[in-house]
């Protein structure tokens, strides 16, 4: 499974709904700030990162979240 999948499954796993692709607005799932806390937390898990909550309200797609969790691991 590539990155975008796992992304997307994380997604789809906090919103318990299809993510079709990595321009579905993290506030058009209806997100709210408990959700962006456990994206935040299974996004660490599945990545191994430790991301601010902050990450997910100023990169609110799956694909622009990987950008945040792909320059964490670039930065160690």
């Amino acid at each position: 499974m590539d990155d975008p999948q796992r992304m997307r499954k994380v997604w789809e796993f906090i919103f318990q709904q299809a993510v079709t692709d990595n321009s579905d607005f993290f506030t058009d799932l209806d997100g709210d700030s408990m959700a962006a806390a456990a994206l935040v937390h299974h996004v660490g898990e599945e990545f191994g990162v430790s991301l601010p909550l902050f990450e997910v309200f100023e990169r609110p797609t799956p694909a622009e979240l990987l950008v945040a969790v792909r320059e964490q691991l670039a930065v160690g």
